[in-house]
């Protein structure tokens, strides 16, 4: 069957949580919730790849946290940002939280998420009630918490709230970076969520706009930008660049220009 932009359909079931479509085209395998923007896409020939320009975006947060040793990621898709940490950072543990199980099993038979890696810890869950039940019962730090929680509607409600942004600064180490796709065309929820995120993180956040895209990445950090770490940053980040081939010279220079009056009022 063909279908979405003359991709081949190879995948296609429907649970109560809604449609998965798993979609070829040349050397790409996306995956869709039976509308035609793209929850996820793959390279065949290397699965370890960020194919999407949202997700290298989201990866800006190796600006700010070069080595992370411990990532939640909440929203699996088809595991792009996981399969990118696996490779890259070997010694990385990572936790997944997904709503939907059907999610779970097309990603580890379609997409190479593995299933039986120890360094990776995948949950089946509410994202909001995972990461409360983090904050008030274990004792877990993160480098890194990378959301991405969309469905064929939108964003999920419960990752959105007040709560859960302060429950993420609870578990956010000292250099720890949270990174979170929003989207940008809908004004009034991206505002809202963002005036949350600040709150939490006492105003140290920044605005990645991905080029040609609705989305914009929020990035809050748990440390203060000072002018030396922004030195660093410029020095260092074609050395990053050669090993993940992300476009992170470009998402620096957009970040400093998307947000110099952060960076003034942070600095002064």
């Amino acid at each position: 069957m063909r279908l979405y932009y003359d991709g081949l359909v190879v995948h296609q079931s429907q649970s109560d949580d809604g449609v998965i479509e798993v979609v070829d085209l040349g050397d790409t395998r996306s995956m869709h919730f039976g509308t035609f923007p793209r929850q996820s896409s793959m390279s065949l020939r290397t699965p370890h790849t960020l194919e999407l320009t949202y997700t290298e975006a989201m990866m800006a947060c190796l600006l700010l946290n070069t080595s992370p040793e411990k990532v939640l990621i909440i929203g699996l898709g088809g595991g792009s940002i996981v399969k990118f940490l696996l490779h890259h950072f070997p010694e990385c543990q990572i936790d997944v939280i997904e709503y939907r199980q059907d999610v779970v099993k097309v990603a580890q038979g379609y997409f190479d998420v593995p299933e039986n890696d120890p360094r990776l810890n995948i949950h089946v869950g509410d994202g909001y009630l995972f990461i409360q039940e983090r904050y008030y019962q274990a004792d877990d730090e993160y480098d890194l918490i990378l959301v991405d929680a969309y469905d064929h509607i939108g964003m999920a409600a419960s990752v959105g709230v007040q709560a859960f942004f302060d429950a993420c600064v609870g578990l956010l180490t000292s250099q720890g970076v949270l990174s979170i796709n929003l989207w940008g065309s809908d004004r009034p929820l991206f505002n809202q969520t963002m005036t949350r995120i600040n709150q939490s993180f006492n105003g140290r956040t920044m605005i990645l706009p991905v080029k040609d895209k609705g989305n914009i990445i929020g990035l809050a950090m748990m440390q203060t930008i000072t002018k030396a770490h922004l030195k660093k940053l410029k020095s260092s980040v074609e050395q990053q660049e050669a090993k993940f081939n992300i476009n992170l010279p470009k998402a620096l220079n957009e970040l400093t220009r998307q947000n110099r009056s952060l960076i003034r009022r942070l600095l002064s």
